[in-house]
């Protein structure tokens, strides 16, 4: 990226970061349709009451979308299985056309090599100031995955995907892979042996472990240990950070050493900050409802009764989202966490602290 492009984009990531009610953080569901069955998936009964094509929105609906929601730097592709959708490259271009959006996520089961590399290497060719992050899905390092999964050869294309994804890697600085692994409530999960698993099979530029998804409003799944997971997630960001392209890495990477200490407080329990939700981050799903999260069931509207207008929807919530903060909000989603603390002062020193930390950290690694 050109040094007035990254200007660029640091300031519209300022004007949108400095509007209390510009969301700076799109989660962005394109579909329900899943091509595996996960046993834990927290979107499961969407997939399973999904109606496919027939109820998503349409690309026309998301171009609508897209030129009222202002601009937002984070987008975050989700379903179901993104890749699924034919149009999906056509979906992110508008949001990074017409929102600006800087840094795309699309988190995916591996299921997909061929469809996963067309649309990297499209997106990462046609948008070069734009940084790409694919992140696959992995929790078991033998046939396990396969079962958990719901699919025979699960791993095994999943690897193929990340081959893939690693390929376009070598010419193309704008795209980072990473691994996620589920926290799962099974002491079958040997957390040492798949970390040296994904070292050695798919090495991610990052590998991250995230917590099972409870049931609302309870912040940990009932008889998963706490304690264990902390000390498990501290072990995933110190082994797992090779030297990585992305913009701005050294921030992510100091704001994830700030989210596992804030996981310790909201898994006892304990609000960790005001909650930005319905503010700097939100949840649109694939039939044009507007989530507060992915947590709360709670609908704030339809942008399919309002003119496709998502700051009309939001604006009309204000008093609901001071509802949820003054009763304090204990959820364990990771990007809510990572959002909170990124949009409360308090965390302003320790954050800079860590990312200068990181910056300094990643210069002493090798190329």
């Amino acid at each position: 990226m050109s040094q007035s492009g990254e200007s660029m984009n640091l300031l519209r990531m300022a004007l949108s970061y400095l509007n209390p009610y510009q969301p700076s953080y799109l989660i962005l569901f394109v579909t329900a349709r899943c091509n595996a069955n996960c046993s834990f998936c927290f979107y499961g009964k969407e997939v399973q009451a999904s109606h496919g094509k027939a109820d998503e929105l349409t690309l026309d609906e998301y171009r609508e979308i897209s030129r009222r929601a202002g601009n937002i730097p984070y987008l975050l592709v989700s379903g179901g299985e993104p890749v699924l959708r034919d149009d999906l490259f056509d979906i992110i271009s508008l949001f990074i056309k017409n929102c600006h959006c800087s840094f795309v996520t699309v988190p995916s089961n591996g299921l997909s090599p061929e469809r996963t590399e067309t649309l990297f290497k499209r997106l990462a060719d046609t948008y070069p100031g734009c940084h790409f992050r694919a992140s696959i899905s992995v929790d078991y390092c033998g046939e396990k995955h396969d079962e958990m999964r719901g699919v025979p050869g699960c791993l095994e294309r999943l690897q193929e995907t990340a081959r893939r994804v690693s390929e376009l890697k070598r010419t193309r600085s704008n795209i980072t892979l990473d691994a996620v692994s589920v926290y799962l409530n099974d002491s079958s999960q040997d957390h040492e042996n798949l970390r040296k698993w994904v070292r050695e099979m798919i090495d991610p530029d990052n590998h991250e472990l995230h917590i099972l998804r409870p049931e609302w409003p309870q912040p940990v799944v009932k008889g998963l240990d706490p304690h264990s997971f902390i000390k498990e997630v501290s072990i995933y960001r110190q082994s797992s950070t090779g030297k990585e392209s992305r913009y701005l890495s050294s921030f992510f990477r100091g704001l994830n050493v700030l989210y596992i200490k804030g996981m310790e407080t909201v898994m006892k329990g304990e609000v960790l900050a005001k909650c930005t939700a319905g503010r700097k981050f939100t949840v649109i799903t694939e039939t044009g409802k507007v989530r507060l999260c992915e947590c709360r069931g709670k609908v704030l509207g339809d942008l399919r009764k309002t003119d496709y207008d998502l700051k009309k929807v939001l604006k009309g919530s204000r008093s609901y989202l001071k509802e949820v903060n003054r009763t304090g909000c204990t959820c364990t989603w990771e990007c809510a966490v990572s959002c909170n603390i990124v949009c409360n002062p308090k965390f302003f020193p320790a954050l800079g602290l860590e990312t200068v930390r990181m910056l300094f950290k990643s210069r002493k690694q090798p190329k």
